[in-house]
């Protein structure tokens, strides 16, 4: 058999300056949900910012994390108040989801600045965006500090999830939800193309069924 292996570069962290690998690792881990986090800063202003870093912590109880890199505005208000939302992107945000990534200062708030509409939540101070298709309400677990990252793991406390989204079978449909993905440097991809897989069993990979 021809040898399969293609020509590779490797590298080594400790040769690449930060940015570098900044770059590399945002190219390779993809696609990456984005967690569009609202907060609230000690005098009640609302803060809202998209974090690509995000994902599923654990389903019992369920929890969420997203990763802050360096000490920024969503990061010292959750770390002061112990509460965020997540709200989630679908394709109808993306404008409005990256005015908010502008780098305002802190005691300017993301909705006025994006055009979108903060709403109660239920059990915890940050407002929700009326506009997403999805809010999931968390109260902080733990922070941790890993390298030059901020892991805020948060507990979810309730998930609001608009009605068009469900389907027949009682599930949410992602398909319908069009979430919006970060890829590498600007880029961004949706959830538009999906196909599905069967697990299969060990019994049937090794023939004894």
């Amino acid at each position: 058999m021809d040898d399969a292996r293609e020509p590779v570069r490797t590298l080594l962290p400790q040769d690449h300056d930060t940015k570098s690998l900044y770059f590399l690792l945002n190219s390779l881990v993809v696609p990456r949900p984005i967690a569009w986090v609202s907060s609230l800063t000690a005098d009640g202003t609302t803060n809202l910012a998209p974090h690509s870093y995000f994902t599923v912590a654990a389903s019992a109880p369920p929890m969420v994390s997203f990763t802050s890199i360096g000490d920024k505005d969503t990061l010292r208000n959750v770390r002061a108040t112990g509460e965020f939302v997540v709200n989630l992107v679908d394709h109808t945000l993306i404008d409005h989801m990256n005015v908010s990534s502008a780098a305002a200062p802190p005691d300017v708030s993301e909705f006025e600045l994006a055009g979108v509409t903060p709403d109660a939540s239920r059990f915890v101070a940050p407002p929700r965006v009326v506009e997403a298709p999805v809010a999931l309400e968390c109260r902080v677990v733990q922070i941790v500090e890993v390298g030059n990252g901020r892991m805020v793991v948060g507990e979810v406390l309730a998930f609001h999830v608009a009605e068009r989204l469900w389907n027949e079978k009682d599930r949410v449909d992602p398909g319908l939800l069009d979430a919006v993905a970060r890829m590498g440097g600007s880029t961004y991809a949706t959830t538009r193309d999906r196909f599905d897989l069967r697990r299969p069993t060990y019994d049937e990979l090794v023939g004894t069924e």
